[in-house]
């Protein structure tokens, strides 16, 4: 117990002070934007993802159920975040 609340607050001071030094380096703008575009790589393979599934259910089904799209709309929008 007491060696996971010192590992999460020496991460949380790593932060802290990681931030600091991002703002007194100019490195603040750049890791937005290295977040973002990670950001939009996951998006993009998720979306390839629900791709590829869809069409496996229609190659094994011939048509795709209303509540397999559902589900896998659900699905992709939880994993997105």
């Amino acid at each position: 117990m007491t060696k996971n609340i010192f590992s999460r607050a020496a991460h949380c001071a790593g932060q802290i002070i990681t931030g600091i030094a991002d703002r007194l380096n100019g490195n603040t703008a750049r890791r937005r934007a290295l977040k973002q575009r990670l950001y939009v790589a996951m998006l993009a393979a998720e979306q390839h993802r629900i791709v590829a599934a869809r069409a496996v259910q229609h190659r094994t089904t011939g048509l795709t159920k209303h509540n397999a799209l559902l589900h896998w709309r659900a699905d992709f929008h939880r994993h997105a975040v």
